[in-house]
């Protein structure tokens, strides 16, 4: 009888550690999957500017042609997978691509500076890697820096 019980209580722990486990790897799955796609939407609004008729004037609003599918498969599985904190950065995150596709659709102006709008969606993206290391990395430590780009005002930008 003692080793029914035992391998009993051995099964349910072990079957514990594995839900946790798969858990975590489908978290950790869908948390690269936003920040490969989030990516991704800021090549395409690069693109989709680039791309931007010289005859449209600025403030006319042109049809978007980015694919957003990728993008929104990726913010439900966070939706349904990922803990409450790693959701709302992944929706602030969602909120400033939204923000730089409405200004790239518009047109940039004079006064818009590339580097400062795609600023605001790499700040949301540090953000959220910020957040999804507290709970997927072992020593939760942050990150000093998030990429060696040279900041927005460093003299090689001009030269």
């Amino acid at each position: 009888m003692t080793t029914l019980i035992g391998v009993a209580a051995g099964s349910l722990v072990s079957r514990r550690a594995q839900d946790r486990h798969w858990v975590r790897d489908q978290v950790a799955a869908t948390c690269a999957r936003v920040l490969r796609e989030s990516s991704s939407v800021l090549v395409d609004l690069s693109e989709m500017d680039v791309s931007r008729p010289d005859s449209v004037p600025q403030g006319v609003v042109l049809p978007t042609t980015i694919d957003w599918r990728p993008w929104n498969e990726a913010l439900s599985m966070v939706n349904l997978v990922a803990d409450k904190d790693i959701a709302e950065a992944a929706h602030a995150l969602d909120e400033q691509i939204w923000r730089f596709h409405i200004i790239v659709r518009r047109g940039l102006t004079p006064q818009d500076s590339w580097l400062v709008l795609r600023g605001r969606v790499v700040a949301a993206q540090n953000d959220f890697i910020t957040v999804a290391r507290r709970q997927l990395s072992l020593a939760g430590d942050p990150l000093e820096r998030f990429s060696g780009r040279p900041a927005p005002d460093d003299p090689i930008w001009t030269s």
